[in-house]
């Protein structure tokens, strides 16, 4: 699959495209909806605006693929576009085929503020959609539960939870169980000011239900305030550390600005076994 959809694009030209001046939405989502025509030639793509293409199938289905993510990681690195275009392309096509069965052994929980849940509330409404199985985390964070695939984190729904033979109150335990198999060990990239995790790139915010991984960090400079700007990013400082905690913030509200998958600008503090917003 690799292979023959970075030759599409090699094939189509795209690669002039790093060496100019960045696309604009308009121009993006013409050439990825360009690009997956290419990859599979049976499906009808028409772009309904900016970012959103509808897809129909052979036998008449619908459905809706939005690019806001994609053109926000392209925009981050334009040299990247035939990774970026391989990447999303590849997820829309696993998606398409996915079975209904769920693997209870890689369900993962995900950290998401109230807005993105929000969001994502009305646009279930507008497609027909299902509630995404969550729980609070704190005033401004919840845990999204879904499946990790190969090419996609697949949302579940409440009635999943019937399917896979598990509680409510089984399921963080199950998720976080699942996730800490999942991801490559976590590293401590430790700095004067600010210290980063990092585990693979995809769930360094989910880090954040790792009590025992938190309680056993050595205490310096007061409590651990942490920033989680989007899904793959985790820095954090302590509360003392009055420079470090002016660089979180700075970090924070740069990276929610830019990422692809942005969380939150909030910082969070550790305080008795639970992550509080830090004042």
């Amino acid at each position: 699959m690799k292979r023959t959809l970075a030759s599409l694009i090699y094939a189509m030209g795209l690669t002039s495209f790093a060496h100019a001046a960045p696309l604009s939405p308009d121009q993006f989502t013409q050439a990825f909806a360009q690009a997956l025509r290419s990859a599979q030639p049976a499906l009808s793509v028409v772009i309904k605006r900016d970012l959103e293409l509808v897809i129909k199938e052979s036998d008449g289905k619908e459905s809706t693929a939005l690019l806001n993510n994609a053109y926000t990681q392209y925009i981050r690195d334009p040299n990247q576009i035939n990774e970026v275009f391989r990447v999303y392309i590849a997820s829309f096509l696993e998606t398409r085929t996915k079975a209904d069965a769920i693997d209870r052994t890689r369900i993962v929980p995900i950290i998401k503020d109230r807005a993105w849940l929000t969001e994502i509330r009305e646009a279930a409404k507008r497609q027909n959609g299902k509630e995404i199985l969550h729980e609070e985390l704190n005033d401004e964070l919840i845990v999204a539960y879904a499946e990790d695939t190969r090419h996609n984190i697949n949302y579940i729904s409440p009635e999943d939870l019937t399917k896979l033979g598990v509680s409510r109150s089984q399921l963080r335990t199950v998720a976080t169980a699942n996730l800490k198999k999942l991801i490559p060990k976590p590293e401590i990239k430790r700095g004067a000011l600010l210290s980063m995790i990092t585990a693979g790139g995809d769930y360094e915010a989910s880090f954040l239900l790792f009590n025992d991984f938190w309680d056993s960090l050595a205490k310096t400079n007061g409590e651990i305030v942490v920033a989680i700007p989007s899904r793959d990013l985790l820095v954090f400082t302590g509360s003392q550390n009055k420079q470090g905690l002016a660089k979180l913030r700075e970090f924070a509200t740069k990276f929610a600005k830019e990422s692809a998958y942005a969380i939150t600008d909030t910082l969070f503090v550790y305080r008795n076994g639970r992550f509080i917003r830090f004042e």
